[in-house]
């Protein structure tokens, strides 16, 4: 992320939010196990950058809560991805999910 967004504000963002929904993929869907995998998307445009996550998921998703428990172990990474991102969401397809983070920043002329 930092090679491909370098001189963007969003930089430090974007490196969150992918480790963020990487991780998730590895620990709570079948990508995680033996022979499992995921994918990382990047797609880019001038003052925006699409980061999406497919992996082997069921597809069950609901957006993070809105206070998670600071003291839980787990439970705060799509929080903290809502939080840096400017928009999230999920997608269903035939052999899994993805999710995904888009960030937005002021280009200069």
């Amino acid at each position: 992320m930092r090679g491909l967004l370098d001189g963007s504000p969003r930089t430090s963002d974007a490196e969150l939010a992918v480790s963020e929904l990487a991780a998730n993929s590895l620990r709570h869907t079948p990508s995680g196990g033996a022979g499992g995998e995921f994918s990382v998307a990047v797609a880019l445009r001038p003052g925006w950058a699409r980061i999406a996550v497919t992996d082997a998921g069921a597809g069950e998703w609901k957006r993070p809560e809105t206070s998670p428990d600071a003291v839980a172990e787990y439970g705060r990474g799509l929080f903290i991805v809502e939080q840096v991102a400017d928009k999230i969401g999920h997608d269903v397809t035939e052999s899994g999910q993805i999710l995904w983070a888009e960030f937005i920043w002021d280009v200069e002329p």
